[in-house]
């Protein structure tokens, strides 16, 4: 199919829903992650004596990242910002939500002066370009020395013991799924070249670590076995809010053809025997001092003639 310009220009900045069930879903997604990060919810090197002085959350959903943040560092001043008002009403003095499109404008004004942190998290999907309207956006609007944080996910889904087969139902439905965001130039795959978008923005300290979540509790670590049970709850209780938007706006298939590509994707994901997992990558990056800008543009020069082999720190083969 040819793509044409604008095709799709009429998609929402936004293809899920927000209604009761999906709240209740990203907040346990917020506490899956958590527990992945080992009880943190960022990677960022902040600590109490070295707190983030204005935080930008940057499309908020239900606020429980930001208003974590906030219980954290009280003299922290957090903004959440985000599509839809289903933030709680009772929040930390410190925090503020605003209904804001955050693909307008660049998060500059006198509510955004001076914010020394902004963090992401799912939005991959959200985006005309992640690396334009995201990291560089973001790298402008931080005061020097600030961080950027991304949190997003790998669309793709991995096995590492063949247990998922290339035409599994699972397999075929993410391929649509990735097919529909190219198609729509909202991409689902943003999150592997993370790491390479922020060093070429500029950013300097850059970390980046690939967590698994299995899709089921299939796995014989303990903590990684209550992982996937969470997050097969999580994936179950969301595939209609992740699936019909994607499938029927952009790939043009009914309900009905829908509905039953989803009866075999609940059994995939259901499957103790399918041994496979999504990878969520967490990126951050430090925005230089002035003092350190050519020092850091020499290094990046430098790198640039050094072979490209070397990657990050886990690079599984897709098995779509």
């Amino acid at each position: 199919m040819r793509i044409e310009r604008g095709m799709f220009a009429d998609l929402p900045a936004y293809l899920f829903p927000n209604d009761q069930i999906e709240i209740e879903r990203l907040d346990n997604q917020h506490e899956i992650l958590k527990i992945v990060q080992g009880g943190r919810s960022y990677l960022a090197p902040w600590t109490r004596a070295s707190p983030p002085r204005k935080v930008l959350d940057v499309a908020t959903g239900t606020g429980r990242w930001a208003i974590e943040v906030g219980d954290e560092f009280p003299g922290t001043q957090v903004i959440g910002i985000d599509l839809s008002p289903i933030q709680p009403t009772l929040v930390p003095p410190n925090v503020t939500f605003f209904v804001d499109d955050a693909r307008e404008g660049d998060w500059t004004g006198e509510d955004f002066d001076g914010i020394d942190y902004i963090h992401t998290r799912f939005t991959t999907g959200c985006w005309d370009s992640f690396q334009n309207d995201v990291v560089e956006k973001g790298y402008r609007a931080l005061q020097p020395g600030g961080w950027l944080e991304c949190q997003e996910m790998d669309e793709y889904w991995y096995s590492d013991d063949g247990s998922l087969a290339p035409d599994a139902p699972l397999v075929l439905w993410g391929k649509d799924l990735v097919e529909a965001g190219e198609r729509s130039k909202r991409s689902l795959t943003a999150a592997a070249s993370l790491r390479l978008w922020f060093e070429a923005a500029g950013f300097i300290d850059v970390r980046e670590i690939v967590y698994k979540l299995p899709i089921n509790g299939w796995a014989r670590d303990l903590r990684l076995k209550k992982v996937g049970d969470m997050w097969q709850l999580n994936l179950q209780s969301g595939l209609q809010a992740f699936t019909y938007a994607y499938m029927h706006r952009v790939l043009g298939k009914t309900k009905e053809e829908i509905e039953v590509s989803l009866v075999n994707v609940r059994k995939d994901i259901a499957n103790p025997r399918v041994h496979a997992y999504n990878l969520c990558y967490v990126v951050c990056g430090r925005k230089p001092m002035p003092d350190e800008m050519v020092a850091s543009s020499c290094a990046v020069s430098i790198k640039s003639t050094r072979s490209s082999t070397s990657g990050s720190t886990l690079t599984p083969t897709p098995t779509i």
